[in-house]
């Protein structure tokens, strides 16, 4: 019998049936091994789940055709302010960069602040001058552009060969809530994204330094994924971290420069401090939130000592169970795909606070996981990144929906509001699930793994 590698679904996995075979048992077979009944599904979720995304992300932006509010109010205000020659993090001076309901969630709440690091609006200068819609065309152009990017690299990074398995990878990815959240907002998480995918390409194939520039200029953008600079060292990946860091530093000192002091030394220790807000997606939310419910809704700004100690303590213990479960680097390639995948879903649970459109970064680990369970038949780790899916998506904006329309029931809200703490920790399992699964099969099989090289 020959198994195909890269079906959607292959016809069993290769040591269920060997398993089988030698046991004289009949193989077990399921709906979704008729190929012909995978296309009909396929078809079917595709019809809706494509319109809303083009609707969302085409259709309603060139009717209305507003610029997003974090995009003007954020990033182009602070674009304006260094082409005038002033300090971009001014108004954050002014309200002491704390987080706050208008800074950081959809709500329509006055307070905007620019808190992210300056090549963001250092690279939006040349947009000031034109007009609101080519502005908005231009955002919703380059946005897009970033989740083919990210898409196409990952599905060469997982060997994703047939159309179905293309296809279903593609609805999770424009079905995912943050995506369309940051295309509402006009973020640059998904610019993040696309880098990541690349940074990722370039992981599974070995030490390449354009991946390590990628993840270097998405650092440099954003801190989010600075912890990937841990599984750099802990991979011996030197032409990575050399890269990541001259891409990252270059990025910096073109920047206004002299802003990046204030940034290091003002902004981003008050960011690091987290906050309480429902919108804070992160252990350090959680934490603040059950220390002082004052933080819930954003009437306490500042998270106590206790809190930061607890999250900190956390942060750590995460990142000390994934090395653990990463041990030493993988040979093969589906391994070297999982170590990225648990490394960037560990990634929220070990920052201070994590904004729902940052979730979006989440992606990476969930398409891994989904090519790598689909082909595996491993439902347990299907089940936690679907979980995972519909906590952090549907599950917040019904969240939403009851918070804005008054709901009255606050210990409802209070757990709703944890929806995506949990979806998070579900995906970062089934990461360490799917990675030890990984190395006790190759482990068990060395010439399977020799061959998958």
């Amino acid at each position: 019998m020959t198994l195909k590698p890269h079906g959607i679904i292959p016809s069993v996995a290769r040591e269920r049936v060997l398993g089988e075979l030698a046991a004289g048992k009949p193989i077990r077979r399921s709906p979704l091994d008729d190929r012909r009944f995978r296309t009909l599904l396929l078809s079917i979720a595709s019809i809706p789940v494509g319109a809303m995304y083009v609707w969302r992300t085409l259709v309603l932006p060139a009717l209305t055709g507003a610029l997003p509010a974090d995009f003007s109010a954020n990033y182009m205000a602070a674009a304006a302010r260094i082409a005038a020659g002033r300090d971009p993090y001014d108004l954050c001076a002014i309200q002491g960069c704390a987080p706050t309901p208008g800074a950081f969630t959809p709500l329509p709440l006055a307070g905007a602040q620019y808190v992210t690091p300056l090549p963001v609006a250092w690279m939006l200068q040349p947009l000031l001058g034109l007009a609101p819609r080519l502005q908005l065309a231009i955002v919703i152009a380059v946005l897009q552009i970033a989740l083919v990017v990210f898409l196409w690299a990952t599905m060469r990074a997982v060997r994703v060969a047939d159309w179905q398995m293309g296809l279903l990878l593609v609805l999770i990815a424009i079905g995912f809530e943050p995506v369309v959240g940051n295309f509402d907002e006009g973020q640059v998480n998904l610019v993040l994204l696309g880098l990541s995918g690349i940074w990722l390409l370039a992981w599974v194939a070995g030490d390449r330094w354009w991946g390590g520039a990628a993840l270097g200029a998405a650092v440099a953008i954003k801190l989010l994924q600075a912890p990937l600079g841990l599984l750099l060292l802990w991979g011996r990946r030197w032409r990575m971290v050399v890269a990541a860091a001259v891409a990252g530093a270059a990025l910096w000192l073109l920047a206004v420069p002299q802003y990046l002091p204030e940034y290091l030394f003002k902004v981003a220790p008050v960011l690091a401090g987290g906050t309480g807000l429902f919108e804070n997606h992160s252990p350090g939310g959680t934490v603040a939130r059950l220390l002082d419910p004052g933080t819930f809704l954003g009437a306490v700004r500042d998270t106590s000592p206790a809190a930061r100690g607890i999250t900190t303590a956390i942060a750590l213990v995460a990142l000390a169970i994934t090395f653990w479960v990463l041990r030493r680097p993988q040979s093969n390639r589906d391994g070297r795909a999982l170590e990225a995948a648990a490394m960037v879903a560990v990634g929220p649970l070990v920052a201070s606070y994590s904004w729902g459109t940052h979730l979006v970064l989440l992606l990476l680990p969930m398409v891994v996981l989904v090519a790598w369970a689909v082909r595996h038949r491993d439902r347990s780790v299907l089940g936690l990144v679907a979980l995972g899916w519909l906590l952090i998506g549907p599950g917040h904006n019904w969240f939403q929906v009851l918070l804005v329309s008054g709901y009255p029931n606050m210990v409802v809200l209070r757990l709703m509001a944890e929806f995506g703490i949990v979806g998070i920790t579900a995906i970062w399992i089934a990461s360490l699930v799917a990675l030890r699964r990984e190395r006790s099969a190759y482990g068990l099989d060395p010439a399977h793994q020799h061959g998958a090289q």
